[in-house]
C-alpha cells in the first residue's frame, strides 16, 4: 500500500510539514520526519509521524534528535573536538547557548498540535 500524495505539503523551518502523510496511522496530519529509509526499494525516502503517533511509539523527530546530538557533541566533545570547558550547569558559552536554544525550539515544534 502506498501513501497518497499529501496536498499542500508546506514545510516550515523547524521541519514540521503541514498535511504530510503520517506513516503510522496512515492519514494526513501535522507531521515531523522521524526516520529515513536508507536501504531497499524505498531508499532515500523519509517517514513522517504526527504528534500522537510519535508519543504512542516513543519517537523523537529527526530535527530534535540532531539538535540534541549537536549539543552533546559540544558538551562532551568528539574524536575531533574537545569538550567545551566554558559550559557548565549554570553558565554557557555563546555556542552552547545557541545549541540549547535550537534544542528548545525543536522540542516546542514536537509539541505543536495546531494545523
Amino acid at each position: 500500500m502506498t501513501a497518497p500524495a499529501a496536498n499542500g505539503g508546506e514545510q516550515v523551518s523547524d521541519g514540521t510539514v503541514f498535511g504530510q502523510w503520517c506513516s503510522w496511522h496512515h492519514g494526513a496530519a501535522l507531521s515531523r520526519p522521524v526516520a529515513m529509509i536508507e536501504r531497499g526499494p524505498g531508499a532515500g525516502g523519509t517517514l513522517y509521524a504526527c504528534r500522537p503517533c510519535r508519543i504512542k511509539h516513543g519517537f523523537d523527530s529527526i530535527p530534535t534528535f540532531m539538535a540534541r546530538a549537536a549539543l552533546f557533541n559540544h558538551l562532551r566533545g568528539t574524536d575531533d573536538t574537545p569538550p567545551c570547558p566554558s559550559c557548565s550547569r549554570y553558565e554557557r558559552c555563546p555556542e552552547g547557548d545557541a545549541l540549547w536554544a535550537e534544542l528548545r525550539r525543536q522540542r516546542r515544534a514536537d509539541q505543536r498540535t495546531d494545523q
